[in-house]
């Protein structure tokens, strides 16, 4: 083709016609320009093409994240509720019955040893967080969302871990002078832990524990993180939710 191009430049400066060879070079020069500029557009068409694939598979995978976490916190405050039952049976418990239920008392107690803690990691927000391509979504309303999960996930996890310190720290070493912490935790249906049976075991005294000031205050400092995790946990759903539905109007579009 460029053989061809030269051939007829070659002929016409031969016949000397100068005008004949400067419309055909301005032919030739646009050719080439209109050429180039065909040859970008295909090449922006392309790789928009596989942009928007990419950022299919980017919302496929963040969809199913998202679905797996509101699966997550749901299970998290279901543990939460059980939790908070035990907790109020127990506190109406009359600490001067003759006849108090120890395996009942047992079983309460193993409840509220329980800490809900949240272990998903979002890993294909993190991923498009981390490398950048989140800005590869066009929704400027999505990725406002993600960019402020993380943050939203943090204040969450606060409280769990006020909740996970306070049990430790304070709440199991009350119950530890009152009752027989490893029968609790072997005989409990719900904790996954299950110490062997000791031949020589603590027996358990509920009259004191129930009777114990700072105990009956424990319980009600724990009653109070619970339904703050609870409240800010439907609040994360509600923003996954949100996220999801965000999500499937892009995939339909």
């Amino acid at each position: 083709m460029i053989k061809f191009f030269r051939n007829i430049r070659k002929k016409l400066l031969a016949e000397g016609n100068t005008s004949k060879y400067l419309k055909y070079a301005v032919g030739e020069i646009l050719l080439v320009v209109i050429g180039i500029l065909i040859a970008l557009q295909i090449n922006n068409w392309n790789e928009n093409r596989l942009e928007n694939i990419e950022e299919v598979k980017l919302l496929e995978n963040l969809k199913i994240d998202f679905k797996q976490t509101i699966v997550e916190f749901n299970e998290m405050n279901s543990n939460r509720q059980i939790i908070l039952s035990a907790n109020y049976e127990l506190t109406k418990l009359n600490a001067n019955d003759e006849f108090l239920n120890t395996k009942k008392i047992d079983t309460l107690i193993g409840f509220t040893f329980i800490v809900p803690t949240f272990n998903g990691k979002s890993g294909s927000l993190m991923v498009l967080l981390n490398s950048g391509k989140i800005n590869i979504l066009k929704n400027e309303a999505l990725k406002k969302l993600l960019f402020s999960w993380p943050s939203e996930v943090e204040d969450m996890t606060e409280g769990e871990i006020d909740s996970k310190k306070l049990t430790l720290e304070s709440y199991l070493p009350i119950v530890r002078k009152y009752a027989n912490v490893s029968e609790i935790i072997r005989t409990s249906p719900v904790l996954p832990i299950k110490p062997q049976i000791r031949p020589k075991g603590i027996n358990s005294n509920y009259k004191g524990l129930l009777n114990n000031r700072e105990f009956i205050s424990l319980l009600y400092h724990l009653e109070l993180f619970a339904l703050d995790n609870i409240q800010e946990t439907e609040e994360l759903i509600k923003i996954s939710k949100s996220i999801i539905k965000i999500i499937d109007t892009e995939l339909n579009n």
